[in-house]
């Protein structure tokens, strides 16, 4: 089995299976669609354009059969030398390959099936590791953390001609979130309207990055704590005619947490920037915004304020008020900048 865990891996593994497949047998593991794209086009473009149609299967785990999988599978191409099975969410379809096991083992090496799964738990099924081990192969990506995005946003970055600074890849990280399909098509639209140039600052990553540069949860934060009264109201109410976008608790989530920052840099007031952004887990680059704000509210104010988000986190569940949800983050507001 084949872990990957970081850009140097996958790049490694890419490289191989676009020069060599040597088995016909794979499953790859994967809870990020990213992932799961590229690797379905490596596949893809093994197949000549014109044998498309007779080569090329593309299925869906619970539209599949085993038996009716099996049965194609074990035909030689109509035209061709190889021909494709990717199969898309296949984890309860794998659930029988025990079952299968020597049907699967004895298929041609002409037929090559790639089961595509999303399990968290897969390391615990020895029985299928173990048929792998000895019958196809199996890689399996590991789940990717906040603290590990950046060298993954250099690398889609840089599939699209970009380079990008520490300050900018940041940036990146802190917009988009932990999801590199996203990251890849932000880049990607990004490539389609920057044109020839491939020099892109902070400025661009806000004004291309699919959020809205005026109304957004960091905005809103900011706005808290720079104590803007009528911005944060703006932005309030913003949100909550886009609730879907902005679901409330996320809202009062991203609140609570920015204030608990706040709280945590006045505990850390003796710590030197590098310890107190290390401690609280914000980028050095985003560090000054969080000690303004501290600079605006006392420790003791911060935890009323983390006490009054709590209440309205309540309320946005129906516990205990009768406040329609729309006007929530407006009363949030004026209680705590009022």
């Amino acid at each position: 089995m084949i872990t990957i865990s970081n850009v140097e891996q996958f790049k490694d593994a890419v490289i191989t299976l676009q020069n060599n497949i040597s088995d016909n047998l794979f499953i790859i593991n994967s809870e990020e669609i990213y992932f799961t794209n590229i690797i379905i086009k490596i596949f893809k473009d093994k197949t000549d354009l014109e044998l498309k149609s007779f080569n090329e299967n593309v299925l869906y785990g619970h539209e599949t059969k085993f038996e009716n999988l099996l049965l194609k599978a074990s035909n030689f191409p109509m035209m061709g030398d190889i021909q494709f099975f990717l199969i898309r969410d296949s984890n309860n379809l794998i659930k029988d390959i025990e079952k299968y096991s020597k049907n699967l083992s004895s298929i041609p090496k002409s037929s090559v099936i790639v089961f595509f799964i999303s399990d968290p738990n897969f390391s615990k099924k020895k029985h299928i590791i173990d048929f792998f081990k000895t019958n196809g192969e199996i890689i399996n990506f590991k789940k990717i953390y906040d603290n590990q995005l950046s060298p993954w946003v250099k690398y889609i970055s840089n599939q699209y001609g970009f380079e990008l600074d520490y300050k900018t890849t940041q940036l990146v990280t802190e917009l988009t979130g932990n999801n590199l399909s996203k990251i890849n098509n932000e880049f990607e639209k990004l490539c389609f309207h920057h044109g020839d140039s491939k020099e892109i600052d902070e400025k661009t990553i806000l004004n291309h990055f699919g959020i809205n540069n005026e109304y957004n949860l960091f905005e809103l934060q900011n706005q808290y704590g720079k104590r803007n009264l009528n911005k944060v109201l703006k932005i309030s109410e913003y949100f909550s005619k886009n609730s879907s976008k902005y679901p409330i608790q996320i809202v009062l989530s991203n609140l609570y947490n920015y204030y608990t920052k706040i709280f945590q840099i006045h505990s850390l007031n003796k710590s030197n920037n590098a310890e107190i952004s290390q401690k609280i887990g914000v980028n050095a680059f985003f560090l000054n915004d969080f000690k303004n704000a501290s600079m605006n509210i006392n420790m003791k104010e911060t935890v009323k304020v983390l006490d009054i988000i709590k209440g309205y986190d309540l309320k946005s569940k129906g516990i205990s008020t009768t406040t329609e949800n729309n006007r929530i983050l407006t009363q949030l507001a004026l209680e705590i900048l009022g």
